[in-house]
């Protein structure tokens, strides 16, 4: 309740400065304007919108995954994580501006641009969180499924991984808004997208477009952290409970 009301004060105090300063210091645009700018073009900035979620869940899912089947690997061979650790962090150390236009020179104006490049945005903090959390496994567990006779694929399936759940959802809590960033980075040069609108106004002047834009990304990436947010609040609950018992 206090985050709402401390929202609702931010609000108000913005839009009293601008009606008392905006005119002599137009700089930033006064929040009804912006959402008069986003009424408007409503309908514009849904279907640039859903483009944009379309590549961030995909981009999510497959960074995730590729994300946690290295750290499974990293596990599993520990020269793996040797000698390709520092790979991963030279590549997640590149920045995704750059890496953007590559990726569309190589595949065009469509998905598959957006798309990696949001994968990438959440691969690196998968692949630390993964592997921080299938070793994070108890050693008794780990013994009696070898007193049992398991082979590593029954290890891994109820040891390993459900004991890195907390972990891979924290990595999700993270690579959520960092897969609407990439997207929106990576449809910086295209034709379509929450990224190319935002380019698009801000290259024509549409000061206010370009306001409701950006606080409609960050609204998304804020949805999408809160909700993984939520899930990790009912798994650490039940993951609590399940070691209990």
């Amino acid at each position: 309740m206090q985050t709402v009301l401390m929202f609702v004060a931010l609000v108000v105090a913005w839009e009293l400065v601008e009606l008392l300063v905006g005119a002599r210091f137009p700089i930033i645009p006064a929040p009804m304007a912006i959402v008069a700018a986003g009424v408007r073009t409503a309908y514009p900035i849904w279907l640039n919108l859903r483009l944009t979620l379309i590549e961030s869940a995909i981009g999510l899912v497959a960074g995730s995954v590729l994300g946690l089947l290295l750290a499974a690997s990293f596990v599993a061979w520990p020269r793996a994580e040797s000698a390709l650790y520092n790979l991963v962090v030279t590549i997640h150390s590149i920045p995704l501006v750059a890496v953007a236009p590559i990726l569309l020179i190589w595949f065009g104006v469509g998905l598959t641009a957006p798309t990696i490049v949001a994968a990438l945005a959440c691969f690196f903090p998968m692949v630390v969180n993964g592997t921080r959390g299938l070793r994070a496994a108890s050693q008794s567990s780990l013994d009696l499924m070898r007193v049992l006779d398991a082979d590593p694929a029954q290890t891994f399936l109820r040891v390993r991984l459900p004991a890195s759940l907390p972990y891979v959802i924290a990595a999700l809590k993270l690579g959520a808004p960092a897969a609407v960033l990439g997207a929106t980075v990576g449809e910086w040069l295209g034709t379509a997208g929450i990224g190319y609108l935002l380019f698009s106004a801000m290259a024509n002047f549409q000061v206010e477009l370009l306001w409701a834009t950006m606080l409609i990304a960050a609204a998304v990436a804020l949805i999408g952290y809160l909700a993984f947010a939520a899930v990790e609040r009912i798994a650490l609950s039940w993951h609590a409970r399940a070691g209990g018992a």
